[in-house]
């Protein structure tokens, strides 16, 4: 019997699938600041089988105040792009990055997945172009983006490392508050850049989960009754 509720405890244990991480607030200090909306609180990723959601926490209101942008960079991949990004922002990686996402919720909203090939970015899918899984929604004090593991070359398993940046409209603004980096990021709109990578691995669902639990107690019911 004790096995069997220990099993049942590991089952409920994996059902809770979010991996949260947290940021400081008030540490956005480019001139005109305080900027809210573009102030990372945390971020929050989930995922199931196929696909990968990435919600930016903010202090403030992104849909009162709608011109940020909101991007995550990542490195999946040996290689990479160590000095640059798909929006050729003053933004960089320095273990190389492999995927960019950039989002805006103005006009419209939207967001690019952009692919590193090995010496260029190329658009590898877009809200804007219908491409299947990639959607992003707001609220007032978040932004959620989503989109398919397998846009990303991931699967069930993989770990990848990223960070997850706010920045204003202009091409040349670097990133005025990063996930990983607790105090300023930069203390002018063009400065440069850099990450400070998180770590996440892409887990089983909890529906499927739950499956092999239960079929793991209705194996070890059978082998009592022998």
């Amino acid at each position: 019997m004790k096995k069997i509720l220990v099993l049942a405890g590991m089952v409920v244990a994996f059902g809770a699938q979010a991996t949260v991480y947290t940021d400081s607030v008030n540490d956005v200090i480019v001139p005109g600041s305080p900027f809210p909306h573009m102030d990372i609180s945390g971020m929050e990723i989930t995922n199931d089988l196929s696909s990968i959601t990435f919600r930016f926490d903010l202090a403030g209101d992104p849909v009162v105040t709608d011109w940020g942008k909101y991007m995550v960079i990542i490195d999946s991949a040996p290689g990479g792009d160590p000095v640059s990004n798909g929006w050729v922002r003053p933004i960089s990686m320095a273990s190389g990055a492999d995927s960019w996402l950039g989002s805006w919720v103005d006009g419209g909203n939207g967001f690019e997945n952009r692919s590193y090939t090995g010496g260029s970015w190329v658009l590898s899918g877009a809200t804007y172009n219908s491409t299947p899984g990639m959607s992003i929604s707001k609220n007032s004090s978040s932004v959620t983006l989503s989109l398919l593991l397998s846009d990303l070359g991931l699967g069930v398993g993989d770990t990848f490392f990223f960070d997850a940046f706010s920045s204003g409209g202009g091409g040349g603004d670097g990133a005025v508050d990063s996930l990983g980096n607790p105090n300023p990021q930069i203390a002018n709109w063009g400065d440069h850049s850099f990450a400070f990578p998180q770590a996440y691995t892409v887990v089983p669902e909890p529906g499927t989960l739950t499956a092999l639990g239960l079929g793991a107690l209705a194996l070890l019911r059978r082998r009592r009754a022998r």
